[in-house]
């Protein structure tokens, strides 16, 4: 834990910023080589070379590096390995799919982040795999310690009462301004294909089982053929499939083929597919697979834009309420049960401050009045999908001071990671009562927050 508050939000945003080398300080360019045990809690050690490590990243974000951060640093990493500590007293355990589906969700982060697969490996200098050899350890303990810190803080719960105490430590003169903020709701068309273009797919595809059958390999045809970004330049192989990983029409096909066995083609949200079972385990198999989505020609791309057009015309005519066309016309599945509302991913509400809306989002809604509708928009989607996308702009709220008003969620939610934090705080002191600590020699002159010093 850090003592200072302000250097804790800081220092919490710079780990945002700096995801690609969080947890992964084997993989990190700049390697730091210090010998030395900064400090031990129970069995777990924190290396100088890890408190070094931590510095290097702040330092690259522009912090300035003094003996208050070092310290601050040093204390934050005593803290994960109390909860690990804990996490070993209380059983706590984390299943190896549950951390390789994170180490999937942050290689796929990576990836996106560096501009492919390629790029990746060329920025660790390391194959995918060896990254992600290196990430299970780092991974598996950063599970464990939001594991242990949810259960020392599940049962927090505020009141009215405490919210207004919490705004009212506020200095009054010196309220922060909360940006303008919007909430929108979009109906996304993607064009059926035509009748004719699906027929030239499917032929495609039996062209290559054909070929496949008579000798030439799959992963070749896939490296060569298909158009999934995720496993392409793999040969189109997907390793340790279970069940519930894939959407279902794809494991009924893979699940019912005998290793070896190359499927008919077959139909998923994603396009047309056919599929062959390399191998099978138990319950996990390892598939290879060849996608191929139907062309969508720019009559099927103008009657999308049409067909919104029209859902436009009778919502505004009162014909239509935005939300059922939302249900009934929309083919985004991210939002089509929830009216057609935008989430924000860094609040996990239906609220953007501007700066933070997609350009073309803002673009689309920054002359609209609220329940106004925006012309249908082209969008091209990270997939290489063709839409056409339209937005109503909810609600706009312009930039204010804070108040309990009319940002009383946003009070709740400090006032909640306040009382958070300081049953945090008391489960540190009660625990280093009870836990083997030993600091190094060369800080035990700091001041530290907590008594890991046992002074």
């Amino acid at each position: 834990m850090l003592k200072n508050q302000n250097n804790l939000k800081s220092i919490s945003k710079l780990k945002v910023i700096a995801i690609v080398v969080i947890l992964c300080s084997s993989i990190v360019s700049a390697q730091v080589t210090i010998d030395g045990i900064a400090g031990v809690v129970g069995n777990n050690i924190v290396l100088n070379s890890d408190v070094e490590q931590q510095l290097l990243q702040y330092q690259a974000q522009g912090l300035e590096i003094d003996t208050t951060l070092r310290i601050q640093v040093l204390e934050d990493l005593l803290f994960q390995k109390l909860m690990l500590h804990q996490a070993l007293l209380d059983s706590v355990v984390v299943t190896e799919n549950e951390v390789f589906n994170e180490i999937d969700s942050r290689i796929n982060n990576f990836i996106l982040q560096l501009g492919g697969e390629d790029q990746l490996e060329s920025y660790f200098d390391k194959k995918v795999y060896e990254i992600k050899e290196e990430m299970f350890d780092p991974i598996e303990s950063s599970l464990l310690i939001q594991r242990v810190r949810y259960d020392i803080t599940s049962a927090v719960t505020i009141t009215p009462s405490e919210i207004r105490t919490y705004f009212g430590t506020f200095p009054q003169d010196s309220l922060p301004a909360v940006n303008e903020e919007v909430e929108v709701a979009q109906i996304l068309k993607l064009p059926p294909a035509s009748s004719s273009a699906i027929a030239e797919t499917k032929k495609k595809l039996d062209k290559l089982k054909d070929r496949i059958n008579k000798g030439e390999s799959f992963g070749t045809m896939a490296i060569l053929y298909s158009e999934d970004p995720g496993s392409s330049r793999n040969g189109g192989l997907y390793t340790s499939i279970t069940r519930g990983m894939f959407v279902k029409e794809f494991e009924a096909i893979m699940f019912s083929l005998e290793e070896g066995e190359v499927s008919e083609v077959f139909k998923t949200e994603y396009g047309y597919h056919i599929a062959v079972l390399e191998e099978r385990r138990d319950s996990e198999v390892d598939v290879r697979h060849i996608l191929m989505s139907p062309k969508i020609s720019p009559i099927d791309l103008s009657n999308a834009k049409d067909i919104l057009i029209s859902i436009r015309d009778s919502v505004l005519n009162g014909e239509l309420l935005f939300e059922n066309a939302v249900l009934n016309h929309s083919d985004d599945k991210t939002t089509k049960y929830n009216g057609g509302k935008l989430i924000n991913a860094n609040n996990g509400t239906t609220k953007f401050e501007i700066a933070h809306l997609d350009q073309g989002v803002n673009l689309a809604i920054e002359n609209l009045e609220p329940e106004a509708i925006s012309d249908p928009i082209y969008l091209k989607m990270e997939d290489g999908k063709e839409a056409y996308r339209m937005f109503m702009l909810i609600n706009r709220k312009e930039a204010h001071q804070v108040n309990l008003v009319d940002d009383y969620k946003k009070i709740r939610d400090l006032a909640l990671e306040h009382k958070k934090d300081e049953s945090i705080e008391k489960w540190i002191s009660k625990s280093l009562e009870k836990t083997y600590v030993r600091i190094d020699e060369s800080y035990q002159s700091q001041d530290f927050q907590y008594n890991w010093l046992k002074k």
